[in-house]
């Protein structure tokens, strides 16, 4: 028999059910006809407390167990699809079908898992080269607000187009500006990246209840994908929203607050729904769940609460600096405070042989400059190092929405290697750069998938070797 419980209180969706003494964490509740109108988010001495879906329900009206956790149907055809914090579909194309998934899982055991090694090639050549990621990762985006956290999130997932394996993306929207979720839409719908990508939107102003669920509803739908051997790439828009909406649900359901009023099950919270991001081992079908959760600082300060709470449970960051955003650095991401814990593990050989070197090369660029200003006379040695530090400053920048893949980053940076660059006035070098790309991407495609395939071997080095410098002599006799 199903158990049932009475509303004693409620305020903003956050009530209060009493009578319910058998339920559990996460579970659904129902009304009298079977539809979901809540789920239990924590207990009290008499009763339940609950999140509804609707503001219908009063003080007096019954709700019901139902003994499992929530549920969402989820199939393939659920790729091209935007959906609402509760799962519902809100593009007008109809109901989901599918396998019914629960929202709230366990992560998988580490027996279950295997060293994450697949690179996901972002595009983004800061990311790439330096910060580089795995399929299976968990990394950070975190800085300021206004500084392109979310621009690069979403860069990422317009240059899975062509991944290979496959990426399916699943972005989840927690407590944005409406207005993102319509910029969003228009741009996915330019770059055709519904061909491979869902959206999960609870923007501001949603229930608690969907703010709630996003993230998890996103993370299911990746989970979906990942069991069935596939790789999928879920982006968390961002957490601290979504830590911030757990605090108003808690505070209104009178639970004690913890540093900066947060409750002290807020790392809990959000740890269950991180883990859950793994690189499936071979007996489990060998799928990934990749997460790029974003979180948002004040005044760059990475030591609050939420931002070291996430710092704690992901394998690495990114993070966004004010002082490169208004130098015109973009994307603005201080390599030197980020870092990605998988590192070289997860990329390509080629790429890894031409980049080892640029964390500390721009390092030592950022070093030797504050030297440079206490010293007239500069060494020959130190004036190389500050010349390779600016070129390679100058060439991780990156406009938004463009893609530069790996094989073109290793023929890029083996140039800057053999000192392609050097001959080069500095006010050219973005214009070579981009020049030379275009070139590459239209006349020497078999090159590129040669790099790809063979790497850097002798005989591709010459034919890279050639490429360059006879590109480099067309570019300098026509200055």
């Amino acid at each position: 028999m199903e158990a049932a419980g009475r509303i004693v209180s409620v305020f903003q969706g956050v009530a209060f059910v009493e009578g319910l003494t058998n339920s559990f964490l996460h579970e659904m509740l129902t009304d009298t006809e079977g539809n979901p109108v809540g789920f239990v988010i924590g207990f009290g001495q008499e009763g339940a407390e609950v999140l509804l879906f609707s503001e219908a329900l009063q003080v007096g009206d019954v709700v019901y167990g139902s003994g499992r956790v929530f549920f969402i149907p989820v199939s393939d055809a659920v790729v091209g699809r935007v959906l609402d914090g509760k799962g519902k579909p809100v593009d007008g194309l109809g109901d989901l079908v599918g396998e019914m998934v629960p929202v709230f899982r366990e992560a998988p055991s580490i027996l279950d898992r295997e060293p994450i090694a697949t690179p996901l090639s972002t595009g983004i050549k800061i990311v790439d080269t330096a910060l580089p990621i795995g399929r299976g990762q968990r990394e950070l985006i975190v800085g300021d607000r206004k500084l392109g956290k979310s621009t690069l999130a979403i860069d990422v997932v317009l240059n899975q187009k062509e991944a290979d394996p496959p990426v399916i993306c699943i972005y989840v929207i927690c407590g944005q500006k409406r207005q993102k979720l319509h910029d969003l839409i228009t741009l996915f719908t330019k770059h055709n990246a519904f061909l491979y990508s869902v959206i999960v939107a609870a923007p501001a102003r949603s229930s608690f209840a969907e703010l709630y669920l996003a993230p998890f509803l996103g993370c299911a739908i990746g989970e979906y994908f990942r069991d069935r051997g596939k790789d999928a790439l879920v982006v968390y828009d961002d957490l601290t929203a979504h830590a911030k909406a757990y605090r108003s649900i808690t505070l209104i359901a009178g639970r004690p607050p913890g540093r900066e009023a947060y409750p002290g099950d807020i790392f809990s919270l959000h740890a269950s729904l991180l883990e859950r991001a793994a690189k499936l081992s071979a007996a489990k079908g060998g799928g990934s769940l990749t997460a790029l959760p974003i979180a948002e600082t004040q005044e760059g300060d990475i030591s609050a609460f939420i931002p070291t709470n996430l710092i704690s449970i992901t394998d690495g960051q990114i993070y966004f600096e004010r002082g490169l955003f208004q130098k015109g650095f973009l994307p603005a991401v201080n390599v030197g405070l980020s870092v990605s814990r998988v590192g070289s593990a997860a990329q390509p050989k080629a790429l890894k042989a031409v980049t080892g070197g640029i964390r500390l090369a721009l390092a030592q660029h950022k070093e030797l400059q504050k030297l440079a200003q206490l010293e007239t006379v500069r060494s020959e040695e130190a004036r190389k190092r500050i010349h390779r530090g600016e070129l390679l400053l100058e060439l991780l920048k990156q406009e938004k929405h463009t893609k530069v893949s790996w094989e073109e980053q290793v023929v890029l940076f083996y140039a800057v290697e053999e000192g392609y660059f050097d001959e080069l006035p500095q006010h050219a070098w973005r214009q070579f750069e981009y020049l030379f790309l275009r070139l590459l991407r239209y006349q020497y495609g078999p090159l590129l998938r040669r790099v790809g395939e063979e790497g850097l071997t002798e005989a591709v080095k010459a034919e890279v070797q050639k490429a360059v410098a006879a590109f480099r002599d067309t570019f300098l006799a026509s200055l």
